[in-house]
């Protein structure tokens, strides 16, 4: 008795040296992964990341797969890069111009897992393309008990995309939707607008922040853009220089009856004033602050200085951040904060800022 030998398998629409992502704009010195690739394809570095996500959110894996599984999910993950795709379009595969994020495709072949999972339990083929429409639904009725989650959406994306790919996918796809005209909300039982997760915020709230933001581009604008110079000045003439030297700046700058000491603002509770801004006023001097700490507390020499400094303070030689004067206005009644007096390098000492931002009820401006 002779038995029939299986079909050859087809093989796949993209080639092993293609680059998986054809669709994006890439990073300067991108090296896309190539279809070939089967245990993960990592896309930092090639795409621009999200600042929100992590760098795992940019690497799309595809473990413990069998090998026909492992092809469809790298096929289903090339489609959705490159959703207009030459091979796709000769096949009459045409889809928008939109092509998918690596997070979205990441969580999309996760489901893919999760359904191999699945099938190895209830004893259903290896490839999900080869399942009954019956066993989508068990599977969806076992993910549902007692009712569907929200997640369940990108499985039924997933499955939908076997039927409606089938026509670029090496083993064929699945040959019916199991939920014919229905989208993947609609299968759930989802309510198209969910409940709002963050509250109403009050126009007795949100105007003043209006207010509040306007006045930081009409009003305080000249201040921030002189800041900004006077930022850049001071990190233009920053040197690493010998502490000598320092010496002397620093001796002849307090002794320029010009020169203002940058400080904190008073305590809007005790009303004292606030301490030295010292690496600022390093800067000032002509110092790199990131190279040496001209006014140590751990040396004599350093203590003496800061002596120096706070006798001129005390003569009331003193501004509040970068700028000696800022603009000032009244603020309305309503505001219940102190405000921002002065303006300040960010933490980063990468460019100045305001010291404080608006609040979201009350005036912040410069005083």
């Amino acid at each position: 008795m002779t038995s029939q030998l299986p079909l050859p398998r087809r093989s796949s629409v993209f080639r092993d040296d293609e680059p998986v992502v054809q669709s994006h704009p890439l990073l300067p010195t991108a090296r896309p992964p190539v279809f070939s690739e089967r245990e993960c394809w990592d896309l930092n570095g090639v795409l621009r990341k999200p600042v929100n996500q992590h760098p795992s959110h940019m690497r799309v894996p595809f473990p413990g797969l069998a090998p026909a599984m492992n092809l469809l999910a790298r096929e289903l993950a090339m489609i959705w890069f490159n959703p207009r795709h030459p091979a796709l379009l000769a096949r009459g595969i045409h889809l928008a111009d939109d092509p998918r994020v690596a997070n979205t495709v990441r969580q999309r072949t996760t489901c893919l897992r999760e359904l191999a999972a699945f099938g190895a339990d209830q004893h259903l083929p290896e490839l999900v393309s080869r399942w009954a429409t019956e066993d989508f639904h068990r599977f969806l009725a076992h993910h549902s008990n007692p009712d569907p989650e929200p997640r369940l959406v990108d499985h039924i994306v997933v499955i939908k995309a076997l039927h409606r790919f089938g026509r670029a996918l090496a083993d064929g796809g699945l040959e019916e939707d199991p939920w014919p005209g229905m989208s993947a909300v609609a299968v759930l039982k989802l309510p198209v607008n969910g409940p709002l997760k963050t509250p109403v915020v009050n126009p007795e709230t949100w105007f003043p922040l209006v207010r509040a933001a306007w006045t930081y581009i009409t009003v305080f604008a000249p201040d921030i853009l002189r800041a900004l110079d006077r930022w850049q000045a001071i990190e233009a003439r920053a040197e690493d220089i010998k502490l000598p030297e320092a010496d002397r700046r620093l001796t002849a700058w307090l002794a320029d009856p010009a020169s203002r000491v940058p400080a904190r603002p008073p305590s809007a509770q005790t009303g004292q004033e606030g301490p030295v801004h010292w690496d600022l006023l390093a800067r000032m001097v002509g110092l790199d602050a990131d190279r040496s700490n001209l006014f140590s507390t751990t040396s004599s020499t350093g203590r003496a200085r800061r002596a120096a400094v706070e006798r001129i303070v005390a003569a009331g030689r003193v501004q509040y951040g970068l700028l000696p004067e800022l603009l000032e206005v009244d603020r309305p009644a309503e505001a219940a904060d102190p405000g921002t007096t002065r303006c300040c390098p960010d933490s980063s000492g990468a460019r100045p800022r305001p010291c404080a931002t608006p609040a979201t009820s009350s005036w912040r401006p410069f005083r």
